[in-house]
């Protein structure tokens, strides 16, 4: 049965207008390179700020689109604008985590607490959002109690707000999650403070960069290994909710290694912008 807050949420959007073939070849690389030129096409392309179906599957508000200065004005040079990750990647990529039940699961920059709600699905000890911007901390809290409402069999939200760089560690074992939301200096300060942690309060981790941008940071630590290195294509009912077609997910685990890396985990990563693939 179909759900009727999805389609309702479809509608809204105006994608549902358009069959799904149409949706995919106008989110293609060189047909969005050409139409995205045009101002009355560029809303067509806004999908961070079109409400997702993510949404009113759940009851949430993790839509929209909010930028840098905003989010931190004294650090809108060093972290990205909030936006929202897709569901289905974000699922594929801890859904491959080996024994989630002994790890905590801790999202570096919650914003609307998006992929918490995502690992909420799994049985993760603790799910713990840290988030500067007090706004989108508090909305985040709301889509908590939301999801603590209809699902109170699943592991409780909480979020901090506070700086996300300087985490400390809830357990012994962290998974950390990131969807590119800090530039250079700040990836570095985070993943310092994790290996400070290490061998103390901190046993091991796993690290989940989503759109790895700075996946070299963590490539040039002696203290992480690479675990996995994946392009996960969009869900087809996501492809309009999103800047693009797929996004790349790397995770790297702590050292000295628990599990065996997974088969193309050491695929290089190629960035332009703000976005990183996979290089082939």
């Amino acid at each position: 049965m179909a759900d009727p807050s999805r389609a309702m949420a479809t509608r809204a959007s105006g994608l549902s207008l358009l069959p799904a073939p149409v949706v995919t070849l106008l989110w293609s690389p060189p047909i969005r390179a050409l139409f995205a030129r045009l101002p009355v096409a560029r809303r067509i392309y806004d999908g961070w700020r079109r409400p997702h179906p993510f949404d009113a599957r759940f009851g949430v508000d993790t839509s929209g689109s909010v930028a840098a200065e905003i989010c931190a004005p004294q650090l809108a040079n060093q972290i990205s604008p909030y936006g929202g990750s897709q569901p289905s990647i974000v699922r594929r990529a801890l859904g491959a985590l080996p024994d989630p039940a002994a790890y905590a699961f801790v999202d570096v920059g919650c914003g609307k607490g998006r992929p918490l709600i995502v690992a909420s699905e799994l049985p993760f000890s603790q799910l713990l959002g840290v988030e500067l911007n007090a706004a989108l901390a508090e909305t985040g809290r709301r889509n908590a109690a939301v999801i603590a409402s209809r699902h109170p069999e699943r592991p409780a939200i909480r979020i901090h707000v506070g700086d996300a760089t300087a985490v400390q560690p809830p357990a012994s074992r962290v998974v950390y999650f990131l969807y590119h939301p800090f530039g250079r200096t700040l990836v570095e300060t985070f993943l310092r403070n994790v290996e400070r942690h290490l061998g103390e309060a901190l046993q091991h981790a796993f690290v989940v960069y989503y759109n790895p941008v700075h996946g070299d940071v963590m490539d040039n630590s002696p203290l992480l290994a690479r675990w996995s290195a994946e392009s996960c294509a969009y869900a087809a009912d996501e492809i309009g909710f999103g800047p693009d077609l797929s996004d790349t997910v790397v995770i790297w685990q702590t050292r000295p290694p628990r599990f065996a890396s997974r088969e193309g985990a050491e695929q290089p990563i190629a960035v332009s912008g703000e976005r990183a693939d996979l290089a082939r």
